[in-house]
């Protein structure tokens, strides 16, 4: 028997139980001294649950918790996407949904040709008017880049360029270019059609047309094609490049590599504008930007997000600046545009006119340091690199290796000058070149040429820089 309180006088010994959920109890019942009964349970063993029973439990638990997590994150995510459909529903302009391309069309059905037709100039040309640029260009990048995308694509075309007839001779070049006015003419490299006798076009539903070359400038890469009146024709809208600032987002579309990669978007960021760079000896300003462009890519049309073109995309190798030994730092990871207000200028000089007059005189050449210089005890100045053949170096007797140190009274003291001074003179004029070989100084006189009829074949396949440790290639 348990201890008794001896305030109390207990009526019944403690009694043990069970209840209904299988606890044990215990209930005591006394009588206080006042006299009243008073009666107490109390739970003294609590049932504890079965592994099986926590397992269970647990599973429960985990499963419900999801459950409300799935609902809340679904919830947001509709809430979002509610949002961001009706941003672009205020922004976007209306476009058409295109088909994909058709690629068992039969280009050898082709008519051949023996020479790709000319195109007369046409000195009442007009250019397009820019669109107007949005204040605020269109971010929603889920349904405004697919859209860009199909809104324009069917504008942009495959150009392949071939020495003869295309069913008989090489294929000499593979680009991209883009309709930029309703009469038919396309914007392309210079580069993808150098050299061509017939150059063809395929659109993106497959269909393949010849295109006549109407002119090509060597200066700004720029060259312009026209399409026969029976190409359906799908124009894009100009942009205006003077409003491009780093940091916007832009679209390239355009043919990379294989025929199993056309019609390729890649995206990307604007890293700088008015780059200068130096694209196969040919200085110009660029757009740069870091949206993968490759040999396919030149010629094709750069967007910007309101579906505005605004650059010409160009991949050929790009020199962004030499090192100390006078080696080209060659742009890696990087891509390059023609900003749009110069191609369609030098476009519509070209319709206009059917060729730019640009001075030349048909030689590339690298600037030896004065670290370098020291090292292999030769001048200071711009060591020729390449001559091409026909040109006027050539016939002045310049060759590869050959380091100029003088164009008139003007020092080649770093890798701009000697071009800088050409393109101050205008076709016809002479200059004359001081320049250093195997020890000695010699001159010779240069009439200048026009770069866009001197050519492109390298003087006997020469390049220089080798035996003085400079590598360009």
């Amino acid at each position: 028997m348990e201890e008794k309180d001896p305030r109390i006088e207990f009526f019944t010994e403690p009694i043990r139980t069970e209840n209904d959920n299988g606890e044990r109890e215990r209930t005591v019942v006394w009588r206080e001294e006042g006299g009243s009964l008073q009666t107490q349970t109390t739970i003294i063993h609590k049932k504890v649950p079965t592994a099986g029973v926590l397992v269970l439990t647990a599973f429960v638990f985990t499963a419900l918790g999801a459950f409300l997590a799935s609902l809340v994150f679904l919830a947001r995510f509709i809430d979002i996407k509610s949002i961001a459909s009706a941003i672009g529903e205020t922004k976007r302009t209306s476009v058409i949904e295109t088909p994909r391309p058709d690629q068992s069309a039969d280009s050898s059905a082709m008519p051949e040709h023996s020479k790709t037709p000319m195109v007369s100039p046409d000195p009442n040309f007009q250019l397009p008017t820019p669109a107007p640029e949005a204040d605020t260009p269109d971010m929603n990048f889920g349904a405004g880049l697919n859209e860009l995308f199909a809104g324009n694509v069917s504008g942009v075309v495959i150009v392949n360029s071939y020495s003869g007839s295309p069913r008989s001779s090489t294929h000499i070049g593979t680009g991209s270019g883009f309709f930029f006015t309703d009469e038919g003419y396309i914007i392309t490299n210079a580069h993808v059609v150098d050299g061509a006798a017939n150059v063809r076009i395929t659109a993106y539903n497959g269909t393949v047309y010849d295109a006549a070359i109407v002119g090509s400038d060597v200066k700004t890469d720029i060259a312009v094609l026209k399409a026969p009146e029976e190409a359906v024709l799908e124009t894009l809208t100009m942009g205006d490049s003077d409003r491009v600032r780093t940091g916007d987002f832009v679209l390239a579309i355009g043919h990379p590599t294989g025929e199993e990669l056309s019609f390729t978007a890649t995206f990307g960021m604007v890293g700088a504008v008015d780059r200068s760079v130096t694209i196969d000896g040919v200085r110009n300003d660029y757009i740069q930007i870091d949206a993968a462009i490759n040999p396919g890519n030149s010629g094709g049309p750069l967007f910007d997000m309101n579906g505005l073109v605004v650059g010409v995309n160009s991949a050929k190798t790009v020199v962004a600046s030499y090192d100390e030994d006078g080696e080209p730092i060659n742009a890696e990871g990087l891509g390059f545009a023609l900003p749009i207000n110069t191609a369609i200028q030098t476009a519509h000089d070209l319709i206009a006119q059917g060729s730019i007059v640009r001075p030349g005189i048909g030689l590339s050449t690298v600037f030896v340091t004065p670290e370098t210089a020291e090292k292999y005890g030769i001048p200071i100045g711009g060591l020729v690199y390449t001559i091409t053949e026909g040109g006027p170096a050539h016939e002045a007797g310049l060759y590869a290796d050959d380091i100029i140190t003088r164009a008139d009274d003007v020092k080649i003291e770093d890798n701009e000058a000697l071009g800088a001074y050409i393109r101050t003179k205008s076709y016809g004029d002479t200059v004359e070149i001081t320049y250093w070989r195997d020890g000695e100084y010699h001159t010779c006189t240069l009439t200048v040429g026009d770069l866009n009829a001197i050519g492109s074949t390298v003087l006997d396949g020469a390049y220089g820089g080798a035996k003085y440790g400079i590598k360009v290639r």
